[in-house]
């Protein structure tokens, strides 16, 4: 919450006493507002069995040490947030964030205070003809639509465990996990399926003639964060232009018109580009209290080496009240051609490898690789082009039990690559802090992370399956089901909360209405998270976790046939003595035991004490086996 500061009272200026300045009308100090928060975060995780440390590709990180104890997340998150905001003329405002890194880290260097998302200035003009507002300058978020602008959300199913930077204080410890039980979600903040964007927005809104009644127009220029990578030279071309307008009927229903576009310079001449583009029309309207709402439209990609061309896109959602269907139920279609490419909008892309997701960690610094290219096996909600494919939703109440869940099934449209990526849901959040922002580390080289996850790729190597260049012989299905149970109770005359979040993906080369749990399918994915919270009072509460995951890929797939750690020049075997591969696929296990406490300290100041014991293996690729344990504490104040 933003605080006004005040260092003058509006006193009548007869009384004071003659000075050689004139006094001010306004003090302006009255329009300046400080707010922001402190967050602490410290760690300590130990790890007494592991990949040997002397092994290059293990840890590329900063600290290599089997136990490590540290300040700070590892990631562009700052200690301390000053958001300092005012108004320097009427309807001109402007507003900055400063940001403090850790500077417990080990790093001289790393101990600076200097600008987080730049400084931004907005202005809004109200008047006769319509209400219009600019905002230019540093980093902004911004969503569109699905299709254009938005970062993917899924079902919002996830365990509350593990707190995030962006998670915001509640008003008791209570409120964060009651929410979640009676409304499906949480408090997020302004970042929460917002993309970046840095440039020029334009609104306007409220227009006075009758024909534009409900009308309003949002547009933007400049770059996301798919538009800094400068992959040719500073200064080249590499920018993006969305507008959406969208007319608000007197019954609520919406329709709109929405538009996007990305081009990028690929050679120093600015001749040749890499653009894409997306052209939608959205609607949300209800018809005897049937919701249909969705979004279609074509979409296209072009660059040096693919002639432009176009494909539909296609997200159709119909919601039925339980008046009709006993229970609410959520049914959806969607068809997103290879052709519709965007890695600004909730769908992945796995058709262009050339557009694999990118981010820059630090100034000055590569981007790096943050999502797979094959296809994605994915929780029920999370969409990708190429695809096509229905799900059915629902979510209802059965005395003290909030029910939800649902299952879908895919198939891929075009025959593109052999190969699946799947993250690791419940250990991925670990995993990612042994190696930030890597490609192929571990033993096999198969874990590669990005920001608060990890994801592999699995390759098919049946010669029935695919030719001898690696393309291909099958097509690709995909299966996706959950079930979240939320219960409610009392004991010992205290509230506790019990949420249990079960996820089971499969892909496979023929179609299933159901996911296939045999060795029919190519990768099976199996994930329970159960997490419980005890209020002992409305400012003390535990909390407790349980996450299981399991991942089986079947003998089409990579087998563990060779030593990744063959005997050195010196003679000296740094993994397993005498390893003999097992020529067998993946078969991983993963295990979470965790307690905490939530601690309210003061209105805005809170302590977070969190410890895990994990355990990570894969059966048949010996030497992947991580087990340690993690504490850590976080202290977050708002101000």
């Amino acid at each position: 919450m933003l605080t006004k500061f005040s260092f003058a009272q509006n006193i009548d200026s007869t009384s004071f006493k003659f000075k050689s300045t004139s006094l001010s009308i306004k003090n302006p100090i009255q329009n300046i507002r400080f707010g922001g928060y402190f967050r602490f975060f410290g760690y300590v995780r130990d790890l007494p069995t592991m990949y040997p440390l002397s092994i290059d590709n293990y840890y590329s990180g900063e600290y290599p040490q089997q136990t490590t104890i540290s300040v700070g997340t590892g990631y562009r998150e700052p200690m301390m947030l000053l958001s300092i905001s005012g108004t320097a003329k009427k309807n001109i405002n402007f507003g900055t964030d400063l940001m403090l890194n850790s500077p417990f880290n080990g790093r001289f260097d790393n101990n600076f205070f200097g600008l987080n998302l730049g400084t931004n200035f907005y202005s809004t003009l109200t008047s006769n003809v319509g209400k219009y507002k600019v905002h230019a300058g540093g980093i902004s978020w911004y969503k569109q639509s699905k299709m254009t602008v938005w970062s993917e959300e899924g079902f919002l199913r996830y365990s509350l465990f593990e707190r995030a930077p962006y998670d915001p204080l509640t008003k008791t410890v209570s409120s964060r996990y009651d929410k979640y039980y009676n409304q499906g979600t949480i408090d997020q903040d302004i970042r929460f399926s917002n993309v970046a964007f840095q440039g020029i927005t334009f609104n306007a809104s409220e227009f006075p003639w009758w024909f534009l009644e409900g009308v309003s127009l949002q547009s933007i220029l400049g770059k996301t964060q798919n538009n800094i990578a400068n992959i040719v030279s500073v200064g080249k071309d590499d920018y993006c232009f969305g507008s959406r307008l969208s007319k608000k009927t007197i019954n609520n229903n919406t329709f709109a018109f929405n538009y996007f576009e990305s081009s990028t310079t690929v050679d120093s001449t600015s001749e040749f580009k890499r653009s894409y583009d997306i052209t939608t029309f959205e609607f949300d309207f209800k018809f005897s209290k049937i919701n249909i709402f969705g979004e279609v439209g074509l979409g296209s990609y072009e660059s040096l080496t693919k002639s432009k061309s176009y494909g539909e896109a296609i997200i159709i959602n119909v919601s039925t009240p339980k008046k009709y269907t006993l229970i609410p139920l959520q049914f959806q279609y969607s068809n997103i051609a290879a052709e519709v490419v965007n890695v600004n909008a909730s769908f992945r892309n796995s058709s262009v490898i050339d557009l694999l997701e990118t981010t820059t960690i630090e100034e000055g610094l590569n981007p790096t690789i943050m999502s797979g290219f094959g296809g994605p096996i994915t929780n029920l909600g999370y969409l990708s082009n190429n695809r096509q494919g229905f799900s059915l939703n629902t979510e209802f109440e059965l005395n003290d039990f909030t029910i939800s869940g649902g299952l879908g099934f895919y198939s891929e449209i075009d025959r593109i690559n052999s190969t699946f990526s799947y993250n690791h849901i419940t250990t991925g959040l670990f995993l990612s802090r042994l190696s930030y922002f890597t490609t192929g580390y571990g033993p096999y080289g198969h874990l590669n992370s990005f920001y608060r996850g990890v994801y592999e790729n699995v390759n098919v190597i049946d010669s029935n399956l695919v030719d001898s260049l690696g393309n291909p012989l099958f097509d690709k299905f995909y299966n996706s089901s959950d079930l979240h149970i939320k219960y409610k109770t009392k004991l010992f005359n205290r509230y506790l909360y019990v949420f249990c979040l079960s996820n089971f993906n499969t892909a496979q080369d023929f179609f299933s209405v159901l996911p296939v749990n045999s060795s029919k399918s190519f990768i099976r994915q199996f994930n329970n998270q159960i997490d419980l919270c005890y209020l002992v009072n409305e400012n003390f509460s535990l909390v407790f976790k349980h996450g299981f995951e399991r991942v089986i890929a079947n003998s089409s797939t990579n087998v563990d046939d060779y030593d990744p750690f063959p005997i050195d020049a010196t003679g000296q075997d740094l993994g397993i003595i005498n390893y003999i591969p097992s020529f067998k696929p993946r078969n991983q296990i993963g295990n979470i035991f965790g307690f905490g406490v939530d601690i309210k300290l003061l209105n805005g100041a809170y302590l977070f004490l969190r410890h895990s014991q994990f355990s990570f293996e894969d059966k048949n690729f010996a030497e992947t086996n991580i087990r340690g344990s993690e504490s850590t504490i976080e202290l977050k104040i708002n101000f």
